[in-house]
């Protein structure tokens, strides 16, 4: 259980820092570049969670 929740303020905080940066990036550029960034850094969060996941069940399956 406290590894779910670990998990899940972890990416509650990645997402707040992409917004951030986001804003940043927004504000000294444009909207485009923010946009661009974070649509990349969402995906890029994406799916090293689904790698991490899947290598996650691989090693509890080999423990069994």
């Amino acid at each position: 259980m406290k590894e779910i929740l670990k998990g899940a303020v972890i990416a509650t905080i990645a997402m707040a820092v992409i917004i951030m940066v986001q804003m940043v990036l927004t504000y000294v550029f444009s909207f485009h570049i923010g946009e661009v960034f974070s649509k990349v850094a969402v995906s890029v969060l994406f799916y090293y969670c689904i790698i991490r996941l899947v290598q996650k069940s691989k090693s509890a399956a080999a423990a069994q």
